[in-house]
C-alpha cells in the first residue's frame, strides 16, 4: 500500500468506531500550542506574524484545533458526547533528518465520554488496530501515567509549595532531577537579588549572561523566574524531607514490562507508605488488565515508564506511543492519550469535557513498510 492507501485504511478504522470527519484549521493563535506544547514541541513550532502583527503557528498537531472546534460547539449546544476523526497535515521542524517537515496525521479524538479505565484501553486497542490494519506489527509500546506522579507527591504530604514546585518539575524532562539535587541549598545571591528586582526576567537575563548560561531547551526567561521562585518557597517551607525524596527517585527510576508496572508501584507506596496514592494505583492496574485483555500483543510489547510523556503538556493520564522497526524511538507510528483538562483549559473554565485521542503517521508506515519488503 502507497501513503494514500494507508491513510484511507486507517480513517476507516477510525470512521468504523463512530468518528465524525472533520478538517480542523490549519492555523491558531500562537499562545494555545506555546503554552500546551512541552519544551521539546516547543523549539519546533512554526510561527508567523499575521497582517495584523497577531503572533500565529501552523498546527503543530491535530488535537489542539480539534479540540478548539469542539470547546465552540460544547459552549453552543451544551454537554454531549463527541468522536471525532481526521486525515490532516501538521507541521512541525523535524526531530530526525530523515522526518518532513510537513506530514498526515490519521486520528480519532473522543470528548465527554466516560474517562475510566475501560476507555483507556478500548482507545488504546482502537489505534493499535489501525497500525496493524495498515499492515505494520508494532515491535514496542512505551506507555506512562501522567497521574501517577502527582498521586505519589499528593500522598506525601509535604508543604504546598513544594507539592507545585515538584508537580512543575515533573513537566520539564530532567526537572525533578534538579528539584531533588538542588535539595535545601540556596540559590546564590545574585540569583536571590535578579528575583526581587522590578525587572526579574531582564535581570535575571544579565545574571545568565554574566555567567555564560544558555536558555534550558524552549523555556522563557518569564517560566525560569516563575520556577525558581517557586523552588525558593520550598525552601524556605523546609526543603524536601529524605523519605520523600527516595520516594520520588524510585518512582522516577521505574522502567518495566507493563505487565510488571501495577506490582512495582504498589510496592513503592507500600514501602513509603503512600496510601493515598491507592486510587490511583487501582485505576492503573485496572487499565493494565483490560489493555492485556483486549491486545494480548501487548504482553510481549508493552513497556510502562514512570517519567514519560511530556512532549505535549496538555496530556494528564494515560499516554502511550507505538514503535515498529527500522524507525528510532523518537519515530513512532504512533500515539495517544488522555486530556480530561484541555476542554477547560482552552475554554478558561467556560466548558469542560472528558478527552481523549490517537493518530497514526502514514508516512512512517510506509518507511517500516518499505523496509520490510
Amino acid at each position: 500500500m502507497n501513503h494514500d492507501a494507508l491513510v484511507a485504511v486507517a480513517r476507516a478504522v477510525f470512521e468504523a468506531a463512530g468518528g465524525t470527519p472533520i478538517d480542523p484549521d490549519y492555523v491558531l493563535p500562537a499562545d494555545i500550542p506555546l503554552e500546551l506544547s512541552g519544551e521539546a514541541v516547543r523549539a519546533r513550532l512554526c510561527v508567523f506574524t499575521d497582517n495584523r502583527g497577531a503572533e500565529m503557528v501552523m498546527r503543530p498537531d491535530l488535537t489542539l484545533p480539534v479540540a478548539q472546534r469542539e470547546v465552540a460547539r460544547l459552549a453552543e449546544a451544551g454537554a454531549s458526547a463527541k468522536t471525532y476523526t481526521y486525515a490532516a497535515r501538521a507541521f512541525r521542524l523535524p526531530a530526525a533528518a530523515d522526518d518532513p517537515f510537513e506530514f498526515t496525521q490519521v486520528g480519532v479524538e473522543r470528548f465527554g465520554h466516560d474517562a475510566g479505565p475501560a476507555a483507556d484501553a478500548e482507545l488504546f486497542a482502537l489505534v493499535h488496530r489501525a497500525v496493524e490494519a495498515c499492515g505494520v506489527q508494532p515491535v514496542a509500546v512505551v506507555t506512562g501515567d501522567l497521574g501517577i506522579f502527582p498521586a505519589f507527591i499528593d500522598a506525601l504530604g509535604l508543604p504546598t509549595v513544594s507539592t507545585d514546585l515538584l508537580k512543575r518539575a515533573f513537566r520539564q524532562e530532567g526537572g525533578v532531577r534538579a528539584v531533588l539535587d538542588a535539595g535545601a541549598r540556596e540559590l546564590d545571591a545574585d540569583v536571590l537579588a535578579a528575583l526581587d528586582a522590578d525587572g526579574a526576567e531582564a535581570a535575571l537575563g544579565a545574571v545568565l549572561a554574566a555567567r555564560a548560561i544558555p536558555l534550558a531547551g524552549a523555556r522563557s526567561l518569564a517560566e525560569i523566574v516563575d520556577g525558581l521562585r517557586a523552588r525558593r518557597a520550598a525552601i524556605a517551607a523546609g526543603g524536601l524531607p529524605e523519605t520523600a525524596r527516595a520516594a520520588l527517585l524510585a518512582l522516577r527510576d521505574v522502567d518495566c514490562p507493563l505487565t510488571e508496572a501495577p506490582g512495582r508501584l504498589s510496592d513503592l507506596a507500600r514501602t513509603y507508605g503512600l496510601a493515598g496514592a491507592d486510587a490511583a494505583l487501582a485505576a492503573f492496574a485496572a487499565r493494565v488488565e483490560k489493555i492485556m485483555a483486549l491486545v494480548p500483543a501487548a504482553r510481549r510489547t508493552a513497556a510502562f515508564r514512570a517519567g514519560f510523556g511530556r512532549r505535549f503538556t496538555y496530556y494528564d493520564g494515560f499516554v502511550f506511543e507505538v514503535l515498529a522497526d527500522g524507525l528510532s524511538a523518537s519515530q513512532p507510528v504512533a500515539a495517544g492519550g488522555r486530556y480530561d483538562g484541555l476542554i477547560a483549559g482552552l475554554s478558561s473554565g467556560r466548558v469542560s469535557a472528558t478527552g481523549i485521542g490517537g493518530i497514526v503517521r502514514p508516512d512512517r508506515m510506509v518507511r517500516v513498510r518499505r523496509a520490510g519488503a
